[in-house]
């Protein structure tokens, strides 16, 4: 399955649920009481654990209700199975009962779907009967004929089966169980029940698995299938065999000759295949095969200096030939189809250096600029040279202008005071013909430690594209500007086409139970981050980006699919080139192919220090939902979520018993603060969605106010280029291959909307200059904000800028989202100075009172001050 990015914002919207593949059907009005009687079969009858995460459902999500928020146990037992018998009242205002039978707290799914039940009779009963992996719901008990229902390699010696139902062992020979590929069966050993009858068996083989082979299991009553290599990539046996430690996958080059080694295991036969063109026939190219070397690697050296040479690699498992390009590849032919040598010495342009912006490295220092290659742009307000539109170099031109001649491009981010400019994905993506460029976000990858070509004025040239980052990288750092990267290493395009699937059939991502690709990610599939050559695959990515093109930081694209144990070692990894680079990422929690424990999401970030995440908590308060375009946050009148905008305030760090986190950090460098991203409606569209009746005038108020309450907030700042001048993108909400017309940044508005590009402007350089808005621990948190009481309309609290050596020795902050004005008791009586206040943000003082309280604007922030 191809990455479709509407899906993926579906699932986000579900988080831990499923992806829907079953469709509730229409059902006839739903008693006020229904009474559910569930009986579940499983094979094993391995139950403990497993049970029913039930909701009340309606077509609209917004409006499903859980039945319980940890579960519904079974009740019950009869010869079936276990049973589940409970009474569900308020059913009237909903279609249908939704259920997913789970594993303790979503540690596996049964069926990986949501399934509804529909169907009550009079008295407002539904009893069904669900056996283990089959989608069906029965109506009444079925008759189910004993068969074979999978096979599934776990280790080299053995194959276990698993069947619907017992059946009797005679504890001699192969219990009429068969394998081809000239292997016997000599045992059968029951791995449930009892010696003489069980549904999971082990058969014990006469000779070890070959993984280059296929295998099928077939019984004379009980049918066959397909054996699957399941656990054994996992083993210890098989990271025993094949862990391959050695830093020299790829291609070493050096003048006089280049060394090619690629990890491919489980293959029979493996070519170097040489090409004389980027388009040549593969038939036609020039076979030179490798020799299997050390723990599953194979090697080939071609002498003299290859920098140039066009390769891919052949490999062959059994009769099945495929051809792929190297996934360590740092060059490649246009569209990536290719791998190229290259001297990457040859690569720099001229003036690069490993000189870095200068920056403390601490996370709460940083302020984040997220901004797309085209975007930038592709609009004639840019000002940018038509050449060089929606190009790398469009980052590299200076002092350009827009029709009415406000600053535009990177003068204009260097003059609006961040810290780092985050580039949506720069890597090689598949969804864009690089001979014919269209717009694409770039979830897409492709080949991992290369450039996109559809951003190169030249994309036939394999070395253009990464001389061309290059200097626009070395272009953002000459103008003090970090740079930061996106990156994808959750999923991929096509694993059908993807290099890693074509040389490991298997390895790289995630099975379901029936062999299916899991789908966490909700667009088709899930890099399997836990196994050690991924893992050891994806930290030298990064590491290779991070030292060879002097990257200073990168969002994780869907983190939380990745693994705790794997984040940390990039984290580790990258410390030793530079402790400052920043790792930020998305940490939703998604799928349940990974133990809960061990994914890299929010709710694990204890257990990832110095990695942060993007705080939705906080984002949707201020807001509202980005699922619901039409719903109401706190600035827009939903009172209740004044607790989400508290917690965001102080970094969702554990503060005090009044702050609700959904999760939890363990300082506010862990939190990301932002109300706009590239995902989603920007923060302009979401307003006009939610703020009925708001005039043009209103809406810049409240996009101001918003912002504001992000900026000042203790955490990581974030906002998405243009949001400083309120950004629009028609409404579009999923802008991911959208037209350039929805896309681009239109650089007038900086004129036109010129007090609130003034305002970010201030609210950055008061951030800047004052460490009290930038606290780096829960501590000086916990000792330094205090909230000050108010209506649930408003949030106030006071910062002892004094415990920080700030220069500004109290400041209180309000937030008042009333139409009115609010009195606020202030921490302190005598002079104060207002340094925000209605579409003004200065350093400098902007007035002053003399008080022991104040009167709040409504629907703005206001800032005060007392100097030391």
């Amino acid at each position: 399955m191809k990455t479709n990015r509407t899906s993926r914002l579906t699932l986000l919207a579900l988080l831990s649920a499923s992806i829907l593949s079953f469709i509730p059907a229409p059902a006839s009005a739903v008693p006020e009481t229904v009474k559910l009687v569930m009986h579940y079969q499983r094979s094993g009858e391995d139950y403990t654990g497993w049970n029913v995460w039930l909701w009340k459902n309606v077509t609209a999500t917004s409006g499903d209700k859980n039945v319980s928020e940890t579960g519904v146990q079974f009740n019950g037992q009869d010869d079936f199975g276990k049973v589940l018998t409970i009474s569900i009242p308020e059913m009237a205002n909903f279609e249908n009962l939704g259920f997913i039978l789970r594993l303790n707290d979503w540690a596996a799914k049964d069926v990986d779907a949501d399934r509804f039940i529909t169907n009550f009779n009079a008295d407002g009963v539904a009893e069904v009967w669900i056996v283990q992996g089959d989608p069906t719901i029965y109506s009444s008990k079925p008759s189910l004929e004993t068969k074979l229902v999978s096979a599934k390699i776990d280790s080299f010696a053995g194959v276990t089966v698993s069947l619907n139902k017992k059946i009797t062992l005679t504890g001699k020979g192969d219990e009429d169980f068969q394998i081809n590929g000239g292997l016997k069966i000599v045992s059968v050993q029951p791995l449930n029940g009892s010696a003489t009858s069980a549904s999971i068996l082990l058969l014990k083989l006469s000779g070890d698995i070959d993984l280059g082979t296929k295998y099928k299991i077939t019984h004379k009553n009980l049918g066959e299938a397909d054996a699957i290599l399941a656990d054994i990539m996992n083993s210890t046996e098989f990271n025993t065999r094949f862990l391959y430690s050695g830093k020299d996958l790829g291609n070493s080059y050096t003048p006089a000759k280049t060394a090619f080694r690629v990890w491919a295991p489980t293959a029979t036969v493996v070519s170097l295949v040489t090409h004389e063109s980027d388009s040549s026939a593969a038939n036609l190219g020039k076979v030179i095969e490798m020799k299997a070397s050390d723990n599953g690697t194979w090697a080939a050296t071609l002498n003299g200096d290859q920098s140039g040479t066009i390769y891919t690699y052949r490999l062959e498992f059994g009769a099945k030939v495929n051809e792929a390009v190297d996934p360590y590849v740092r060059a490649t032919t246009v569209n990536g189809n290719r791998g190229v040598v290259v001297d990457l010495s040859k690569t720099n342009p001229t003036g690069w250096n490993e000189t870095k912006p200068k920056f403390s490295g601490r996370p709460t220092d940083a302020l984040i600029y997220e901004l797309h290659i085209r975007d930038l742009s592709m609009d004639k307000s840019s000002g940018i040279q038509e050449k060089n539109r929606g190009k790398f170099l469009g980052l590299t031109e200076l002092n350009t202008k827009n029709t009415s001649g406000g600053s535009t491009g990177i003068t204009a981010i260097k003059k609006l005071g961040v810290t780092h400019v985050e580039l949506l994905p720069v890597y090689d993506y598949a969804s864009v013909d690089e001979n014919n460029p269209t717009f694409n976000w770039g979830y897409d990858p492709k080949n991992y430690n290369v450039p996109e070509g559809s951003y190169s004025t030249n994309p036939k040239n394999p070395t253009n594209r990464i001389t061309e980052l290059k200097s626009a990288i070395q272009a953002l750092h000459n103008q003090g500007l970090r740079v930061n990267m996106d990156v994808v290493y959750n999923h991929v395009y096509d694993v059908g086409t993807f290099s890693q699937e074509l040389i490991v059939p298997g390895y790289f991502f995630r099975k379901n139970s029936d062999g299916s690709l899991a789908n966490g990610t909700g667009v088709g599939n899930e890099v399997a981050s836990e196994r050690p050559m991924v893992r050891k695959f994806i930290a030298e990515s990064v590491n290779f980006w991070a030292d060879e093109y002097n990257i200073d930081g990168f969002r994780f694209d869907l983190m939380g699919i990745m693994d705790v144990t794997t984040m940390n070692l990039i984290r580790k990894n990258l410390d030793q080139i530079d402790k400052t680079i920043l790792i930020i990422g998305e940490g939703w929690n998604m799928g349940n192919s990974l133990a809960s424990s061990e994914r890299a999401n929010q709710l694990n970030a204890a257990k990832l220090p110095r990695i942060a995440f993007f705080n939705d908590q906080f984002r949707d308060g201020i807001k509202g939902s980005v699922f619901e375009s039409a719903e109401t946050g706190f600035v827009t009148g939903s009172l209740t979520k004044s607790i989400d905008v508290r917690t965001g305030i102080v970094g969702n760090t554990n503060f005090e018993k009044n702050v609700l986190n959904k999760w939890t950090t363990l300082d506010p460098s862990q939190s990301v603060s932002y109300v706009e991203s590239h995902d989603n409606l920007t923060l302009f569209d979401k307003l006009t969605a939610s703020a009925i009746g708001a005039n043009e005038i209103k809406l810049a108020s409240l996009a101001r106010y918003s912002s504001s309450i992000a900026l000042l907030a203790q955490g990581v700042p974030f906002i998405q280029a243009g949001q400083e001048f309120l950004r629009s993108k028609d409404g579009d909400s999923n802008s991911y291959k959208s037209s350039d017309e929805i896309n681009s940044i239109k650089w007038n508005l900086a004129s036109k909307n010129a007090s609130t590009l003034s305002y970010f402007k201030g609210l950055i350089s008061i951030r800047a200059a004052h460490p009290i808005f930038r606290m780096s621990s829960s501590a000086e948190v916990k000792k330094n904000l205090k909230f000050i009481q108010a209506t649930t309309d408003l949030i106030a609290y006071s910062l002892n800028g004094k415990n920080m050596k700030d220069s500004w020795k109290t400041v209180v902050v309000i937030h008042n989202s009333s139409a009115k004005s609010k009195t606020v008791t202030l921490p302190n009586k005598g002079k104060w100075n207002v340094a925000v206040q209605g579409s003004a943000a200065s350093t400098k003082s902007l007035g002053s009172f003399n008080a022991g309280s104040v009167i709040a604007p409504g629907q703005s922030t206001l800032v005060i001050y007392q100097p030391n």
